[in-house]
């Protein structure tokens, strides 16, 4: 592991990847949604685009978690900091808000503004319930794109520290098996 830039950039791809995987799942799981929700589709999108929402947090949260736990230790060197996180995620969301970006700058005519909105929601949709919830406004879905950064320092700094979610969440509620049994 080195602190090269093309090493950070190499590595804060995986954020992307985790949501272009989150993107793929809600591209082929509307598909299934169109067919069973005919009338319930506009109440059914943001159920589905919540649940791959969960499957991107799962993805990013867990490489930036491994990734801090690898940089933290002594042996590479690095001496990262433990926001670094912040950083990864910031480069990681650039290619998400590129497309994002140019699917806003197509210019069509009237009648297929609304084929417009929908594709941008759908290059959008891990985080369409969010933009939905925020205002459905065209700036949501590029405000939206902050959590990911979020996801990415949570994760990054959880791996810093050493805390592992499903371990503390185990613990809290109780839930952990007894070694006796």
């Amino acid at each position: 592991m080195d602190n090269k830039f093309s090493s950070i950039v190499k590595r804060s791809l995986k954020v992307t990847a985790s949501y272009i995987t989150a993107f793929i799942l809600i591209c082929v799981f509307s598909a299934s949604v169109f067919g069973l929700a005919r009338e319930n589709t506009p109440k059914a999108m943001p159920w589905l685009s919540f649940f791959t929402f969960l499957i991107l947090f799962y993805g990013v949260y867990n490489e930036m978690r491994s990734l801090g736990v690898k940089e933290s230790r002594p042996q590479y060197n690095i001496n990262p900091s433990k926001f670094k996180g912040l950083l990864y995620g910031t480069i990681g969301v650039i290619p998400i808000l590129i497309i994002q970006l140019i699917a806003l700058a197509i210019r069509i005519d009237e009648p297929f503004e609304i084929l417009k909105r929908r594709i941008f929601q759908l290059v959008s949709g891990p985080l369409y319930w969010l933009a939905r919830l925020l205002g459905n406004e065209i700036y949501h879905y590029f405000a939206s794109l902050v959590t990911i950064i979020v996801m990415a320092f949570l994760g990054y700094f959880a791996g810093y520290n050493k805390f592992y979610l499903t371990t503390w969440l185990k613990k809290t509620l109780g839930t952990k098996r007894d070694k006796k049994a």
